[in-house]
């Protein structure tokens, strides 16, 4: 597995858990979706949680519409990825998530981890 700075990855027992602890940008966003696919590959898990409650910088539209774009090579690959994040971190109209969507991937926005997990779990 691809070792990142600010990027941790934990293996549960039926999704891959990364949290993401890193300054935002879209390089480190696609770094991110790069080391989420080879994760999952490797693995073999089809269902991610992707933690950023701990990310810190700003959220630019432009870069996070980037950033999902880019992450269209997850479709095919997974079949869920719940993001978790601080409501402060969440852009308007569901933005993230319906980039991700209208691009095939079955992605949700969560503030709660919990509720992520058991979304995950179904």
């Amino acid at each position: 597995m691809t070792k990142i700075e600010g990027l941790r990855m934990i293996q549960e027992e039926t999704y891959i858990r990364i949290v993401f602890t890193a300054e935002f940008s879209e390089a480190a966003g696609k770094q991110c979706v790069d080391a989420m696919v080879e994760t999952c590959r490797q693995l073999q898990v089809s269902k991610a949680l992707l933690d950023c409650r701990k990310m810190t910088g700003a959220i630019k539209i432009l870069e996070s519409f980037n950033v999902v774009t880019y992450g269209g090579k997850m479709r095919g690959l997974l079949s869920k990825l719940a993001l978790v994040g601080r409501e402060d971190q969440m852009l308007p109209d569901n933005f993230v998530e319906n980039v991700a969507v209208n691009r095939g991937i079955n992605l949700r926005l969560f503030t709660d981890l919990e509720e992520a997990i058991d979304w995950l779990k179904k």
